[in-house]
């Protein structure tokens, strides 16, 4: 991608907890992801404009236990974002409408506090911008007097969110997190990247509110989802 060149990044990466991707090894060593995580986040700033504004879509820890234990990923991402440059303009907490209790399976210690597994499952949106928060240049917008509470409701830091359940990839990306993001982050014909395109969930949102998309995805199967995909959305479904 051209430096410079990208309004808005809405992705969510992968977290490294095993997931049986056909073409992605889901279970490396900390020092390797972290090494992954540091290169497209830098990628991603190269190319933002300098308004330029990323979403990133990770959970508040993860489980490595048996590689290099517990990790405070979303704290772990915002160091790396801050010391590439980005700067910070918010955090989203992520509430699931239809939430599916986790299943334990480490207990930590059983009716003792000698050692219980505390987990929050739950995920949370960073938010940025590379230079300035600031657009500069307003767009056409998709709020109206009619959407006013829906706009009211974005600026709020937790959102409600469907899980996906159509299943199209290994690890799905609801359909309602980039939709969001883009309504109250971007104008109408904004270019918008996500590095992890998957089964093409942000490429939908973007035909969907008029927005340009790029998306980057180094599995081909999933590059045929997500065609199939957006040809439907393009067509009416």
């Amino acid at each position: 991608m051209p430096d410079n060149s990208i309004d808005l990044v809405v992705t969510s990466p992968p977290y490294n907890v095993g997931i049986d991707y056909d073409s992605w090894d889901d279970k490396q060593d900390w020092s390797s992801y972290y090494k992954f995580m540091r290169q497209w986040l830098s990628e991603a700033y190269r190319a933002m404009k300098p308004d330029g504004r990323i979403v990133v879509n990770i959970p508040y820890e993860v489980n490595m236990i048996e590689r290099d234990g517990r990790v405070y990923l979303s704290s772990e991402y915002w160091q790396v974002m801050k010391e590439i440059g980005f700067k910070f303009a918010g955090i989203v907490d992520l509430e699931e409408d239809c939430p599916q209790r986790v299943k334990l399976t480490a207990w930590g210690s059983w009716l003792s506090p000698s050692a219980p597994y505390i987990y929050n499952p739950k995920e949370c949106l960073i938010i940025a911008c590379k230079d300035h928060w600031k657009k500069d240049n307003a767009g056409v917008p998709y709020f109206t007097e009619a959407t006013k509470r829906e706009f009211q409701d974005l600026v709020y830091g937790m959102w409600k969110y469907r899980a996906e359940t159509q299943g199209l990839t290994k690890a799905n990306f609801s359909y309602d997190i980039p939709l969001k993001a883009l309504k109250i982050l971007s104008f109408e014909n904004d270019v918008v990247m996500d590095p992890f395109m998957g089964s093409g969930t942000t490429a939908e949102a973007c035909i969907r509110l008029n927005r340009r998309y790029v998306g980057f995805e180094i599995s081909k199967n999933y590059c045929n989802v997500m065609r199939c995909r957006t040809d439907q959305t393009r067509i009416g479904d």
